[in-house]
């Protein structure tokens, strides 16, 4: 009968799924975010390095207002 290809679908479905499902909670608990950032080509590295500069993590939403303004003092 036709539901005797559910096992083989559920465990397809685990083998696929599950690498992905592990590895967004393994990122959450290791670097203390859900995505990571790849390294891969020289740009992403240096806005990597220079969000980490700016913010001090790398990983944090930075706008316009934490960069200094002509006079010294942060935009509000």
């Amino acid at each position: 009968m036709w539901y005797e290809i559910l096992p083989s679908a559920f465990i397809i479905t685990a083998a696929l799924g599950l690498p992905g499902w592990g590895l967004y909670h393994i990122h959450n608990l290791v670097i203390g975010n859900h995505y990571r950032r790849t390294l891969n080509d020289r740009w992403d590295r240096q806005l990597y390095q220079r969000d980490l500069r700016i913010t001090g993590n790398p990983y944090k939403v930075a706008g316009l207002e934490t960069i200094d303004s002509e006079d010294g003092k942060k935009k509000k």
